[in-house]
């Protein structure tokens, strides 16, 4: 019992570091165009559907009109057999035994009508029954589709703080050209966008600032004279509104 006491007592290990995984760029936007083309092939299978799902509705009006009328034959027949009996027991005579086998042949088709009516009906709701197991399958894909999509944007989206010692670099260089001074404030630099539209902006981002520079903040004497500090200052703001970065 001692030496179990004294026994140091075993540590659950440490978690690992997540494993880091190259990727082709060329690779990602592959899989991110067939998850867009995933996407397109559902909402045709939605369209589809819709189509269906009218379909089954339009059946369903055609069976109860059906219903409808297999009842007023039924009716027809009974009135005009019962209409024929009263005029032969009028007559007082004997009346044809096919009469009887022509009724009885009658009753049997409408029940026989009845009974594939009814198994019409058996059919539609299986039908709306797979119809709506199909429909919570589609909307659950949807949901995976989405995630998955999600999940593939984000593995290509950087921070927008690369660029800024490139950004800063550009200042100092065209402060110095145009003998001015300013400073560069840049807020949200956290906010994360997509590689290759931050590689696209980059250039006209670097144009607007030595715009900035060049026409918007004077020259430190042209400051003093109008009772502003001898040095100018650029911002520059990233925030995320919804699905947009501003």
């Amino acid at each position: 019992a001692v030496a179990a006491e004294a026994a140091p007592r075993a540590e659950p290990p440490l978690p690992g570091p997540a494993s880091m995984l190259r990727i082709n760029a060329d690779t990602l936007d592959h899989l991110i165009n067939e998850s867009g083309e995933v996407s397109i092939a559902r909402s045709r299978i939605e369209g589809e559907l819709r189509a269906v799902k009218q379909s089954i509705g339009d059946l369903a009006d055609s069976i109860a009109r059906l219903r409808g009328q297999l009842r007023e034959v039924e009716i027809q027949a009974d009135s005009q057999m019962q209409s024929r009996l009263s005029v032969l027991e009028e007559r007082d005579r004997d009346y044809d035994p096919l009469e009887f086998d022509r009724y009885t042949r009658l009753q049997e088709l409408t029940r026989l009508m009845a009974e594939s009516l009814h198994d019409a009906t058996s059919i539609q709701q299986t039908l709306l029954k797979s119809l709506g197991e199909t429909d919570a399958a589609l909307m659950h894909q949807s949901r995976v589709s989405r995630d998955v999509q999600q999940e593939l944007m984000r593995m290509r989206a950087v921070p927008f703080s690369i660029l800024e010692e490139r950004l800063y670099r550009i200042v100092r260089q065209t402060t110095r050209e145009l003998e001015k001074q300013a400073e560069l404030e840049i807020q949200g630099s956290q906010v994360e966008l997509d590689r290759s539209v931050l590689e696209r902006f980059g250039a006209p981002l670097e144009h607007m600032l030595r715009n900035a520079l060049a026409h918007g903040v004077e020259s430190p004497a042209e400051r003093a004279a109008a009772g502003k500090p001898e040095s100018g200052r650029i911002a520059l703001a990233l925030r995320q509104e919804a699905n947009e970065i501003v």
